[in-house]
């Protein structure tokens, strides 16, 4: 994982299009998700949303660091412990989306759900 962490990063001192990643893309059950936006402006105010449960819902908070900012070299790099989200999200895919201070996507990557069968008794 390093290595694929250290080229994201040396790719993203190239200027590159904007770029949502999440690392691993798919959840069955609690999961840290490295969450890696590339080639953005730096000092950009920006934000982590998704759908949950039918609502648009703002999840920068939920990453540490929580998503707020463009780093001075155009990135931006958390953690996001997905785990009470997967009650609200059924299996498949989902969209997530970077945004800006106005709400507008920046960039867009997709989380796969496929919760594990239920244990039987």
């Amino acid at each position: 994982m390093a290595v694929v962490l250290g080229a994201l990063f040396l790719l993203s001192s190239v200027a590159i299009a904007h770029e949502l990643i999440l690392f691993p893309n798919k959840v069955a059950k609690k999961t840290a998700v490295t969450v890696i936006g590339l080639g953005l402006t730096a000092g950009q105010e920006v934000g982590l949303r998704m759908m949950m449960g039918g609502v648009l819902s703002d999840v920068s908070f939920l990453a540490k660091p929580a998503i707020e900012k463009v780093d001075a070299k155009g990135r931006v790099m958390a953690s996001w412990g997905v785990n009470r989200e997967l009650r609200l999200l059924a299996n498949g895919d989902h969209e997530i989306m970077l945004v800006d201070s106005d709400g507008n996507t920046i960039a867009t990557t997709m989380l796969t759900v496929a919760k594990p069968p239920k244990k039987k008794k």
